[in-house]
């Protein structure tokens, strides 16, 4: 609920979902009555529905909607999550308000002061977790420095990476390049003698995709304008390809069904929630079906691997 894409649509990821699922996991679903008598003819017993009554709109203040909107599908599922009724929580809601009720109502991982959203970009290598991809406008230096140390963890937990190698995302390479607080960062984060992660230095725009960080360290407002334009760029490359070429009748996959599996947005799992004491995975507001499938295909993987225990010893 509340997002700008069709809750029906999102909805058929739903039901392609079931088939990941164990004998004993179920998909719970937050949604208006008149929304669930619509869907009700698809419902398997896999999956279980909870009525809302409140719905946050992207144009809402988060705080305001969070307080004022308890009955809303965000704050329910949050709510459910801090009661462990829930393994994992994922919404293509507004990302403020989402923000606001995991902060207002789940506890933060030991030692976190904010939280911060990580997001999977593929490069030559293994994929970079970017950090901070949106949920904070702006961020001082020692903010930038314990995202480096989240984005590790999760890089050793996701990956499986001992040592990741860290970056901060700038307009140059050079120590004395970017505002105040990279630079204050990047002095801190070189003299870090941690062996839970190894500073490289500032990567430009350009390095993004070479593959030589594990962990991409940037401000909510750069990283969110990152993340959406190698999207948006990825996908103007693919439809232009595609255009470009006959359709293939094969059993095999086709270069330009490897090439979309690799680089489209659809085939990741949404931005994870770090630093805070629960999965929370966060779609973009307009995913796909196939977006959001990948999400809950995510969220299924971290919860069977038991992902969080692994991030609280890490940190």
């Amino acid at each position: 609920m509340g997002s700008d894409t069709c809750p029906q649509i999102l909805f058929e990821a739903v039901l392609q979902a079931v088939s990941l699922l164990g004998s004993s996991d179920t998909l719970v679903i937050y949604a208006s009555s008149s929304l669930i008598q619509k869907l009700s003819k698809n419902f398997v017993p896999q999956i279980e529905l909870k009525t809302t009554k409140d719905e946050i709109l992207m144009s809402d203040d988060p705080f305001f909607a969070v307080r004022h909107k308890k009955k809303s599908s965000i704050v329910l599922g949050i709510k459910d999550l801090k009661k462990q009724e829930l393994d994992a929580f994922i919404s293509a809601g507004n990302t403020g308000a989402l923000m606001a009720s995991a902060t207002l109502y789940l506890s933060k991982l030991e030692g976190v002061r904010r939280l911060a959203l990580l997001a999977l970009l593929p490069t030559k290598n293994k994929p970079v977790a970017l950090i901070d991809v949106g949920g904070n406008v702006s961020c001082k230096a020692h903010h930038l420095i314990q995202f480096a140390k989240i984005g590790a963890a999760y890089q050793s937990c996701l990956l499986n990476i001992e040592v990741p190698r860290v970056g901060l995302l700038n307009i140059g390479i050079e120590s004395k390049k970017g505002t105040f607080e990279v630079r204050q960062a990047y002095e801190s984060l070189l003299k870090d003698d941690s062996s839970k992660m190894q500073f490289v230095g500032n990567i430009e725009g350009a390095q993004v995709f070479e593959g030589n960080v594990d962990v991409l360290v940037t401000s909510g407002v750069t990283g969110n304008i990152l993340l959406k334009t190698a999207e948006g760029m990825a996908s103007f490359i693919l439809e232009t390809v595609a255009a470009e070429l006959e359709p293939v009748k094969s059993d095999t996959k086709t270069p330009l069904e490897k090439l979309n599996q690799q680089f489209s947005y659809a085939e990741y799992p949404g931005a994870i929630l770090s630093g805070i004491d629960g999965i929370v995975i966060k779609c973009h507001g307009y995913s796909s079906a196939r977006a959001m499938y990948s999400s809950i295909k995510g969220a299924i993987t971290l919860c069977r691997q038991d992902f969080l225990s692994k991030i609280k010893d890490r940190l």
